[in-house]
């Protein structure tokens, strides 16, 4: 990886390439996506599960086959659209919509 994640700050090889997991509220809202930013579209996510993630040492297990390859999950396009529509419903507008958590740097 070109960004270490973790590892640049323990400095122990076994944190190479692992990132804290942000909540998934209000995610609808947050592109872009990835700890580097690289996809705009919870789409672009989810087909990057479905083709993208690569071999490395330090993958999570849960996805990794048994003998160490990447899961390709079997991911229809109905259900990429059902698990980003799952997501919006992550979406929390009563708390959007609050003054009180609008930007604090704002001159009224």
């Amino acid at each position: 990886y070109d960004d270490g994640g973790l590892e640049e700050t323990t400095e122990f090889s076994f944190d190479n390439g692992k990132f804290k997991i942000p909540s998934l509220r209000n995610v609808a809202l947050t592109a872009p996506y990835m700890h580097d930013g690289r996809f705009n579209t919870l789409e672009e996510v989810v087909n990057h599960y479905k083709t993208g993630v690569v071999k490395h040492p330090n993958l999570d297990f849960r996805l990794q086959n048994v003998d160490g390859s990447p899961k390709r999950p079997n991911i229809t396009e109905n259900e990429t659209q059902a698990i980003i529509a799952f997501l919006g419903t992550m979406t929390d507008y009563e708390m959007i919509e609050d003054p009180k958590f609008s930007n604090p740097f704002r001159i009224k």
